[in-house]
């Protein structure tokens, strides 16, 4: 990606996010999606490569824009997926301020992170879902699919093939018990991607 169009990015962001707008992620790139901004493809969320993309790209502006302005005085861009806004660097953390280790930064900072190949986008998405499963809810899982240890990927997808189609209520099945065995595979199904 060229210079020109990183700045260029960088600059839109820090009018959007001027007097004080919060906003998530996401309402930024659907804002960079629009003709008058003209950044993003309107398809630029559709599947994992060209969303990886558009979120680096943002993320990227996101940390210059953060130091950049934390440079000038102007104040500290809090950034997370869900609550991007302007803060004063007095209400900062000490150890949240720029110049502290924050992999996140680091990571969004590297262009080559950019060059990421689909499997690589693939194995960050799985370590992404693997790390939101909540932990306690694994052997309750199992046990609702009516698993034991070890599991494997084929042999969870069976099991949940079976108990779906006993369960789900167009065939008579409860649909409280069809919910907690399709939640119950979605959970497990990123464990053992």
């Amino acid at each position: 990606m060229e210079e020109d169009t990183l700045n260029l990015v960088t600059d839109l962001l820090a009018t959007y996010l001027a007097e004080g707008h919060r906003c998530p992620e996401y309402e930024l790139i659907r804002w960079l999606q629009k003709p008058e901004q003209g950044i993003f493809r309107e398809d630029a969320l559709s599947d994992s490569m060209t969303l990886f993309r558009a979120n680096f790209i943002v993320m990227h502006a996101l940390y210059r824009l953060r130091d950049r302005w934390f440079k000038d005085g102007r104040g500290y861009l809090e950034i997370s997926a869900l609550d991007i806004g302007l803060a004063p660097v007095n209400d900062t953390p000490q150890n949240e301020l720029p110049g502290q280790h924050d992999p996140l930064a680091e990571y969004y900072l590297d262009l080559n992170n950019l060059n990421t190949d689909k499997e690589g986008v693939e194995a960050l998405l799985n370590d992404f879902w693997q790390r939101m499963v909540i932990p306690e809810h694994y052997d309750d899982d199992l046990a609702t699919l009516e698993l034991t240890p070890p599991v494997n990927r084929q042999s969870l997808r069976q099991q949940y093939r079976r108990l779906a189609n006993q369960h789900h209520p167009d065939k008579g099945g409860d649909p409280e018990t069809f919910r907690r065995v399709s939640s119950a595979y979605q959970r497990l199904k990123y464990r053992h991607a």
